[in-house]
């Protein structure tokens, strides 16, 4: 698989994409969708680079990808569509697959809902895949990525299960966690990039 020659999605700040991705978390557990929205939106614009206006189409379709699929409970592959919708919308290279990166997507979001909240080794592979498939590299390049923010995921579900306050509470003894290893995943998947270019 030969990388990607654009550069597409290469140019980000790790650490500002863990913080949006940590604070777009909080807002979903925390059911404030309009945050949620707004949040997408600013991580599609600092991953992809696109104008603010494909940024919200891109994220119109993201979302309504995942919300059909929060309310689902079966026939998921029928969000694929609206998932490679906002890919496509993010300015993909041609060479990229948008129809494999939705599946993919969403294979890491079924994988959260049917074994989560010990979902972190699966959940990171399933990651690993999306991005070999989405920046076009060997996934043993990416693999560190995948699983710290397979981790990060777990981590929060099961300190989410444990904090008596659940879900949407403040979680103070999980969220610093779940920050740290955010960090960590975008600063090895921006390194896997920048050394495979």
């Amino acid at each position: 698989m030969a990388p990607t020659d654009s550069g597409w999605g290469r140019q980000f700040d790790p650490d500002r994409v863990a913080l949006i991705e940590l604070r777009a978390w909080k807002a979903y557990y925390r059911r404030q969708a309009l945050r949620l929205f707004a949040l997408l939106v600013m991580a599609n614009r600092e991953q992809a680079r696109v104008s603010w206006s494909s940024a919200i189409v891109a994220a119109f379709f993201l979302a309504r990808g995942a919300v059909g699929f929060g309310r689902a409970a079966g026939d998921y592959d029928r969000f694929v569509a609206d998932i490679a919708r906002g890919y496509r919308w993010l300015g993909l290279p041609a060479e990229v697959d948008a129809d494999e990166v939705a599946r993919r997507e969403l294979r890491w979001w079924v994988v959260r809902r049917e074994i989560a909240p010990a979902a972190g080794n699966a959940a990171g592979q399933a990651i690993t895949a999306l991005y070999s498939a989405l920046y076009r590299v060997p996934e043993h390049s990416v693999a560190e990525a995948g699983q710290l923010r397979g981790r990060a995921a777990e981590l929060r579900d099961r300190g989410a299960l444990a904090d008596p306050e659940g879900p949407t509470g403040q979680g103070r003894a999980y969220w610093p966690d779940v920050a740290r290893l955010l960090r960590r995943s975008y600063r090895s998947l921006h390194a896997a990039l920048a050394q495979g270019r």
